[in-house]
């Protein structure tokens, strides 16, 4: 992916990974949601591999929020008198929206798209 000219304050490229963080904590959170109706429906009693299953992606999200506060905690006392070059690694991010999304070159709002089956 190509990106030129990613010049960001450390603050906005903290606010920006804090969003993405944001983002996977609620797919996450939509997924352990989705398994528990799988495993739910029916009268089917659940397995320890389904509840451990689903209590990993619960550590996940867990995971996923204390990292987003703590970025957005970090990003409120970084010093913005000063931009950052960031062109080269959101470059090496192979996934391109993600990498236009973090360097702020993307203002589409995230939402929750449904998953492309393959």
């Amino acid at each position: 992916m190509l990106i030129s000219d990613a010049h960001l304050t450390p603050s906005k490229a903290g606010r920006l990974l804090s969003q993405e963080i944001r983002h996977l904590q609620q797919r996450l959170e939509r997924l352990e949601h989705g398994m528990e109706e799988v495993y739910t429906d029916g009268s089917a009693r659940l397995g320890n591999v389904a509840i451990t299953a689903l209590q990993e992606l619960d550590m996940l999200a867990q995971s996923t929020d204390a990292l987003a506060t703590y970025v957005e905690k970090l990003a409120a006392r970084l010093d913005d008198h000063h931009t950052v070059d960031l062109t080269r690694e959101l470059s090496a991010i192979p996934l391109r929206d993600l990498g236009r999304r973090l360097s702020g070159s993307d203002h589409e709002e995230l939402s929750a798209n449904p998953p492309e089956l393959f």
